[in-house]
């Protein structure tokens, strides 16, 4: 899987999402990211990928790239 791919998986973790996002963007940063978007977010992964970020994960990334590079490392 390459990035882009990762970062629609992101995306559509999102109910409503109109801002533009690129593997640098700092996703805790965007207008409707919450706690609660952060377990969407595990939620779907794990549904989509069958991989489960730890909070730990979350909580140490900035980037949706960071969030990708842990994905691709796993």
């Amino acid at each position: 899987m390459d990035i882009d791919e990762f970062i629609k998986i992101f995306r559509e973790s999102f109910d409503e999402l109109n801002e533009e996002i690129s593997p640098s963007t700092k996703f805790k940063e965007l207008e409707y990211w919450t706690s609660m978007q952060a377990l969407l977010l595990i939620a779907h992964v794990d549904d989509t990928l069958g991989f489960v970020f730890s909070a730990d994960n979350i909580r140490g990334s900035e980037s949706i790239e960071d969030l990708y590079r842990i994905y691709q490392n796993a």
